[in-house]
């Protein structure tokens, strides 16, 4: 009778998809604490394609001001960061950070072909794959890397993301993130305010701990409210006295909370929309840069000193805009853009290549100078010490952009430019190597 009422086993399923994956698919909430070499990496989506021209500034090129009369950012509030490149100025705290030796930025960074379809260029990034779709259906980078952990098929909460859905980038063949909300009070079994709500919760409690007598999905369907139930009382403490507004801030600081519970969570990720700014773009940019800003500055903030070293923010968006602005104030699709990579371990400085303005392609954008699964394969290798090939489906070379997680070194004063990337070890697949890097894997000047 309790199964015919209808709307609670199907909300029950919702509930269990939406804080791990299928029902009946996880037998533990949470893995065993990081070891101490265990690195944690955050992801965070700039959505829309951000302008990564106007985010690092290329503030001695003239051409960048005829390009972009409209939008181009003054050279006076541009933050410098060397002779030739700066941050907008809404960037202040990471700038300073910058300054710190707690930032990378990896110039260049694109899709080989490039394509300007917002849905394109997402799929393409969040599946990180080189060559042939992979066997088994579509999944991501990070999920293929989950896919690789012992155990991690049994562990709900290897991987989280703060958000209403899992992306691609999180999903692998075995494992998956687990969807986690932004506000805890909606999660399945926390509000017992209402007598019945209270009276249903208590009765999945107890009839997830035996059989139900009524087959199989009975079970599973008893067991996912349990399971639930049991997540959302294992998760509150770290939901005390987050925001429960849906901006990157409230997001952010969850994810260090997070962390800080060490719940064995090896990937967290959430997203920032708005960057496609085809209208009016200086004072939306800026905004969005803004809240980027005191979003990361919050979650180093809120993380635990002790895990300080263990921890790194990447940013990364579907593509970048056009170098010449539009009528309406604003900045087309277009191709190459920066990534940042952010913490104490990283290796810091300016890495790949910055943009020349001076050598478009036919259709007025950026040409690529590095393939962005070169950064993921240098991420893969460096901070989570597995073999990038069987994750990214090619063997790249890769760039020095981290140091592995833990130890004793400090990171210092960024250099004015890092070092090149590692020559490849064999050959790569046609398109992976862009014009713009010679045969050796250095970087243009």
């Amino acid at each position: 009778r309790f199964l015919r009422l209808g709307a609670t086993g199907a909300g029950t399923l919702a509930a269990g998809a939406a804080l791990g994956g299928l029902p009946g698919a996880l037998q533990a909430w949470a893995g065993p604490p990081l070891g101490p070499t265990d690195g944690v990496l955050v992801v965070v989506m700039l959505a829309g394609g951000n302008d990564g021209l106007n985010t690092v500034i290329p503030r001695s090129s003239a051409r960048y001001r005829d390009l972009r009369r409209r939008v181009a950012v003054p050279g006076e509030q541009i933050l410098p960061l060397t002779a030739g490149v700066g941050l907008h100025p809404s960037l202040t705290r990471l700038a300073a950070r910058y300054r710190r030796g707690e930032v990378a930025i990896v110039d260049g960074v694109g899709a080989v072909p490039s394509d300007l379809s917002h849905f394109t260029s997402m799929t393409t990034w969040m599946s990180g794959w080189a060559g042939a779709p992979p066997a088994g259906g579509p999944t991501g980078w990070l999920g293929r890397f989950l896919d690789t952990l012992p155990g991690a098929d049994q562990d709900a909460l290897c991987a989280a993301v703060i958000g209403s859905s899992v992306p691609l980038t999180f999903v692998g063949a075995r494992v998956r993130a687990s969807g986690l909300p932004v506000d805890l009070s909606s999660a399945f079994g926390v509000d017992r305010r209402r007598w019945e709500d209270a009276r249903l919760f208590d009765a999945y409690a107890a009839l997830g701990t035996a059989p139900t007598g009524l087959g199989p999905w009975g079970d599973r369907i008893a067991r996912t409210g349990t399971e639930a139930m049991d997540l959302s009382r294992r998760l509150k403490p770290a939901y005390r006295g987050v925001r429960p507004e849906g901006r990157l801030r409230g997001r952010l600081e969850l994810c260090a909370r997070l962390v800080n519970a060490d719940l064995g969570i090896r990937v967290l990720g959430t997203a920032l929309g708005g960057f496609d700014t085809h209208a009016a773009q200086p004072a939306v940019h800026a905004a969005l840069l803004a809240e980027l800003d005191q979003a990361v500055e919050a979650f180093f903030a809120a993380l635990d000193p002790a895990r300080r070293l263990r921890v790194t923010l990447m940013t990364f968006s579907e593509f970048g805009r056009r170098p010449a602005d539009n009528d309406t104030g604003g900045t087309d699709h277009g191709t190459a853009a920066p990534m940042f990579l952010v913490g104490a371990r990283v290796r810091a400085g300016l890495h790949g290549a910055p943009p020349d303005l001076a050598r478009l392609d036919r259709d007025g954008n950026l040409p690529v100078a590095l393939e962005f699964r070169r950064v993921y394969a240098s991420i893969l290798e460096q901070w989570f010490r597995t073999d990038p090939a069987p994750v990214i489906g090619a063997r790249l070379a890769t760039l020095p952009l981290l140091h592995p997680p833990g130890g004793d070194v400090r990171a210092g004063p960024a250099p004015p430019l890092a070092p090149g990337p590692r020559a490849p070890s064999g050959p790569l697949p046609p398109g992976l190597w862009a014009p713009r890097l010679s045969a050796t894997g250095a970087t243009a000047p």
